[in-house]
């Protein structure tokens, strides 16, 4: 015949974990790439803008010379 213990029951388990997790670091972690990709997109429309800019005075040369021309 076996013997039977009585083993206390854990219904009230907790898991805890062992690492604390600062919120600044999952800002951060959330931010960056939320920044990065602001600053990519911002940097391409300022490019953008310069481009245009430098044909707009390309193409007023560009008249002021042809006009020059033909007078």
């Amino acid at each position: 015949m076996y013997l039977q213990i009585a083993v206390p029951s854990q219904a009230h388990f907790q898991t805890r974990n062992d690492v604390a997790i600062n919120p600044l670091i999952g800002y951060f972690i959330i931010s960056f790439p939320l920044l990065f990709l602001l600053t990519v997109i911002s940097y391409r429309k300022c490019k953008a803008s310069i481009c245009k800019r430098r044909v707009e005075k390309l193409e007023k040369l560009w008249l002021l010379t042809t006009t020059e021309k033909t007078s």
